[in-house]
C-alpha cells in the first residue's frame, strides 16, 4: 500500500481581553495581527497512522499534553504516541490555563475550545490522506538568528544587554542557521512542506495576536508557492533570538526598543520570515527523496536534578515580595536584567522544598529514514548539535516544546557563566549530557 500524508490546520485565535503568554507581566489581547492555527500533518504507511500537531502557543503544562494527546487517539483511534505535539513558542499567542509568572488564568470556555480545535486538526488531517512521496533538503538563514548571552567587560554574563552596548565583549556560543524542509509530494492534492528552524519567536511583543515569524513563514510559503500547505516546527532555540547587537543601519530601522531593552516590531517578525522563506525556496526543487518506509514511534524518560539554592532563599524572597507589590523599582535592576533576578528568585523559591529532581520525556516519531525527535522546554543550541552528531538518521528533525513540559535546558558550562537562563532554570547543572544521551540512545533503537 503506499504510503499517504495528510494537512489541516484550524484556527485558535482567542477573544479579546484573552491574557497573553510569555512574559513577567500581564498583557490582554487588544487585537489580531494575524490568525493563529493547529496545524495537523498525518502520516499513514498502511498499517500505522500517527499525527504531528503544532500549536501557534508559548508553551503548555504536562498536563495539557498528555490531555491533548489522550483526546486524539481516542478520537483517532490512534496509540497516544503516535500523537506528536509542539508549541511554535510565540510571546504573542494567548495563555492556556495558569500563567507561569502570575496567578492569572485563562478562560475555561476558551481553553475548552482549544481542546475540540486541536482533536478537529488531526481528524481533519487524516480525512486528507493521500499517496505521497517524501523530499528532503536543507539551507541557511543568514542574520537572523544570534546568541543572546554575552560576556561583558568586566566578567559578568548578561542576557539580551542591548543594542550597541559598548560594555560586550563576545558572544558566549554560536546559532544554528540550518533551515531544514521535509517536502511531502502528494498526488492529486496540495503539497505540504514542513520548515525546521530554530530561535525565538519573540520579535513582535505587545498586546496584539500573532503567530510571529513562524506564522509568517507558513502564509508566505503558501502564498509564494500555490498548491502548498506549509507547518513550521521549532527546533531547539534557549539561548538564540532575533536581537543583532551590531545592526546595521537598515535592519535597527524595522524596529523599535521594547520595555525590556529588546528591538521587536511586525516588520521584524515578517523580515525574519521572508529570509527563511527565501533559503526554503533556494532547495525546495532540488530536494532529495527520502525513503518513507514504514512508521514507528517510542519514548524515553530521563530524570535531572532540581537546582536548589535554600542558602539564597532569604534574599529571594526579598526579591519577591518588592516585585510583587509593585515596588521594582526599589531594586536594583532594569530591562532584562531585572527579568533575570526575579525569575531566578522565583525558582529559589518554588524549589525551596523541592523536588529533588523531575523526570522528562523524550520522544521520537520514525517514518523510514525520516526522524522527528520531540524534546521538552528549550534547550540550548549546543545541545541540539549534540544530538544531530549522534543520531544515526541522515534526516533529523529536532523539535523543542514538544510533547512534554520543560523549563531551559542550558549547557553545563553556563551555570558558572550566569546569564537569565540558566539563573532560572529549574534544573541544576549536567541536564545537558542526560538530554544528549537520552535521545541519542533513544534514536538509535529506533534505528
Amino acid at each position: 500500500m503506499a504510503f499517504k500524508t495528510g494537512f489541516s490546520k484550524v484556527c485558535i485565535t482567542p477573544p479579546l481581553g484573552a491574557p497573553i503568554s510569555g512574559y513577567y507581566m500581564p498583557r490582554f489581547t487588544k487585537g489580531v495581527l494575524d490568525d493563529i492555527y493547529a496545524r495537523a500533518v498525518a502520516f499513514d504507511d498502511g498499517n500505522k497512522k500517527a499525527v504531528i500537531i503544532t500549536l501557534d502557543l508559548c508553551t503548555l503544562t504536562e498536563a495539557q499534553f498528555s490531555l491533548y494527546k489522550s483526546t486524539v487517539a481516542d478520537f483517532c483511534s490512534i496509540p497516544a504516541e503516535a500523537v506528536f505535539i509542539t508549541c511554535s513558542h510565540t510571546h504573542t499567542g494567548p495563555m492556556i490555563g495558569k500563567d507561569f509568572a502570575s496567578e492569572l488564568r485563562s478562560d475555561p470556555g476558551y481553553d475548552n475550545s482549544l481542546v475540540l480545535a486541536i482533536r478537529d486538526a488531526a481528524a481533519y488531517a487524516i480525512a486528507d490522506l493521500k499517496d505521497t512521496e517524501i523530499y528532503s533538503a536543507k539551507s541557511e538563514a543568514k542574520r537572523i538568528s544570534f546568541v543572546r548571552r554575552f560576556r561583558m567587560k568586566d566578567g559578568s554574563v548578561k542576557t539580551n544587554p542591548g543594542i550597541h552596548n559598548d560594555e560586550i565583549d563576545h558572544p558566549l556560543g554560536t546559532p544554528n542557521e540550518t533551515v531544514k524542509l521535509i517536502k511531502l509530494v502528494r498526488k492529486d492534492a496540495d503539497d505540504i512542506f514542513l520548515v525546521n528552524f530554530g530561535t525565538h519567536p519573540d520579535s513582535i511583543g505587545g498586546e496584539y495576536i500573532s503567530g510571529d515569524y513562524p506564522g509568517y513563514v507558513c502564509s508566505g510559503i503558501e502564498a509564494a508557492l500555490p498548491g502548498t500547505k506549509c507547518m513550521f516546527l521549532l527546533a531547539p532555540q534557549g539561548d538564540v533570538n532575533h536581537v543583532n547587537v551590531n545592526p546595521t543601519p537598515g535592519e535597527e530601522a524595522i524596529s523599535t526598543i521594547d520595555f525590556d531593552d529588546v528591538p521587536r516590531s511586525l516588520e521584524h517578525a515578517k523580515h525574519m520570515a521572508r529570509v527563511i522563506i527565501g533559503a526554503v525556496l533556494s532547495v525546495c526543487t532540488v530536494a532529495e527523496k527520502v525513503d518513507a518506509g514504514n512508521i514507528s514511534y517510542a519514548t524515553k524518560r530521563v530524570k535531572i536534578a532540581s537546582h536548589q539554592e535554600n542558602d539564597r532563599l532569604d534574599e529571594a524572597r526579598q526579591i519577591n515580595a518588592l516585585y510583587s507589590a509593585g515596588r521594582a523599582n526599589e531594586l536594583p535592576y532594569d530591562g532584562m536584567e531585572l527579568t533575570t533576578v526575579v525569575a531566578e528568585a522565583e525558582r529559589i523559591i518554588n524549589l525551596s522544598k523541592g523536588p529533588d529532581s523531575f523526570e522528562f520525556i523524550l520522544s521520537a516519531l520514525k517514518i523510514g529514514d525520516l526522524v522527528f525527535g520531540g524534546m521538552p522546554g528549550e534547550p540550548f543550541t549546543e545541545i541540539a548539535n549534540r544530538i544531530y552528531e549522534g543520531s544515526p538518521f541522515e534526516s533529523t528533525i529536532l523539535c523543542c516544546i514538544s510533547n512534554s513540559n520543560g523549563p531551559y535546558f542550558p549547557t553545563t558550562k553556563a551555570y558558572s557563566e550566569g546569564g537569565y537562563e540558566a539563573r532560572s532554570s529549574s534544573l541544576a547543572p549536567g541536564g545537558d549530557d542526560i538530554i544528549v544521551g537520552g535521545m541519542c540512545e533513544l534514536l538509535k533503537e529506533m534505528k
